[in-house]
């Protein structure tokens, strides 16, 4: 395995990362991961367009409904948000639609990419890496594993894509585009909350407990961590190439320690929520395949 170098031309697929890809790895090619079921969904996934990309997450989240997976949370909720951009593109809300689908499919590739290498026997970036490994657990909360998620692919992933989509002076006309995504996946985060909350009366006792104050971490969390990768791609987009690789690693360490703030590990409380919302928070197994239906 070795780290991929920047290239602003990276066009076509490989197994586990496209050629050129900004902070990807690279695998030796062999699948032998915790499901074979997702690793063969995911040896052949390369979408190229955003319907595609919609597929290819419905997919993955009907294998961890079949499996009980929490691994599939955080993929039901980016197949969501995708169809929010998706009809944004259609109702003509962004300045140039062919770009922005072009922005979400090598958003999401990145994501099949960790994903790919995390089931494959690859390893993933290090954010990624920390968000599948916790998917194992029950302890953390709904939120947390969605948080988990979002934090590996908006404050890492989503700066890379930006900057692969357009490179160096052309960034900066893709901003007003990327603004618009904000307003649209924030009016999306309370009717999740509402459909997860139908979906079990248990979950909806812990809204209850919690208040509104995990619909506000959430809504924050994601307008911070978009605002943040948009700095962050405007840094990046003008950096010499000599310098990449140590940047790249040095902010993938950065969103690690988030993650690792985000859930703490087992037995560590965490501390953004109240301690009672806390003592329901935790995701049973048998609530996976409702919250995959309800979140989806």
């Amino acid at each position: 395995m070795k780290r991929r170098g920047f290239s602003q031309h990276s066009v076509g697929g490989v197994r586990v990362v496209q050629e050129g890809r900004i902070g990807g790895v690279e695998s030796d090619g062999a699948w032998v991961g915790h499901d074979g079921m997702l690793a063969v969904i995911l040896r052949t996934v390369k979408p190229s367009t955003i319907e595609e990309v919609v597929a290819d997450l419905g997919a993955v989240v009907d294998d961890a409904r079949m499996r009980r997976d929490r691994l599939g949370l955080f993929a039901a909720l980016y197949r969501r948000t995708t169809i929010v951009v998706q009809r944004g593109i259609e109702a003509g809300r962004f300045e140039d639609p062919e770009r922005m689908e072009e922005l979400d499919v090598r958003f999401a590739q990145r994501y099949f990419d960790a994903l790919a290498a995390f089931t494959g026997g690859g390893v993933p970036t290090r954010p990624w890496a920390y968000a599948f490994e916790r998917s194992a657990e029950s302890e953390p909360s709904v939120l947390q594993h969605l948080l988990l998620g979002m934090n590996a692919h908006i404050a890492f992933d989503l700066a890379i894509a930006s900057c692969e989509t357009s490179p160096g002076s052309e960034l900066a006309a893709l901003e007003g585009d990327y603004m618009t995504i904000n307003r649209l996946l924030a009016e999306m985060v309370d009717a999740v909350q509402a459909d997860v909350n139908r979906t079990s009366p248990w979950l909806a006792r812990l809204d209850r407990w919690g208040g509104p104050v995990d619909e506000r971490l959430a809504a924050s969390f994601l307008a911070h961590a978009r605002r943040w990768a948009w700095r962050k791609a405007e840094r990046f987009a003008v950096l010499p190439a000599s310098e990449q690789a140590a940047w790249l690693d040095r902010w993938e360490r950065q969103v690690e320690a988030l993650a690792r703030r985000i859930c703490p590990p087992p037995g560590h409380r965490w501390r953004a929520l109240p301690a009672a919302a806390q003592r329901l928070g935790g995701t049973r197994e048998e609530d996976v395949p409702d919250l995959l239906d309800a979140i989806a």
